[in-house]
């Protein structure tokens, strides 16, 4: 059940990322918008590493490769897309600082807890 969470945000993320922003019905935030790209990606990596613990009890690199690939493609079409969005380097960056944290703390997280 997590599994189809997890994927379910992930597509989730990537069809807001893609969707033309006058579309978009978002109700104003007091968050600027690299905070929610920093909380976004930090969700999702956490979700990522957290099941590949849940399936392998151990942290699987290649969920973390997949966030990440997720974030820089989101980003690279934002630019090339003709969907009034654009490319913004500030915003891979917030993505990548979200993931590492996300990894961060999902990596002290089950080192804390893992039972020997």
């Amino acid at each position: 059940m997590f599994k189809k969470i997890t994927i379910c945000y992930t597509l989730l993320i990537i069809c807001v990322s893609l969707i033309p922003i006058p579309e978009l019905p978002f109700p104003e935030f007091s968050l600027s918008d690299k905070s929610l790209h920093l909380i976004a990606y930090f969700i999702m990596s956490v979700m990522w590493i957290r099941l590949g613990f849940l399936e392998s009890n151990k942290i699987k690199w290649n969920y973390f490769f997949l966030v990440l690939f997720t974030a820089l493609t989101t980003e690279l079409l934002q630019g090339v897309l003709p969907i009034g969005r654009y490319f913004e380097i500030a915003d891979m960056i917030a993505n990548c600082i979200g993931i590492v944290l996300g990894i961060f703390v999902s990596y002290i997280y089950i080192i804390k807890n893992k039972v020997t």
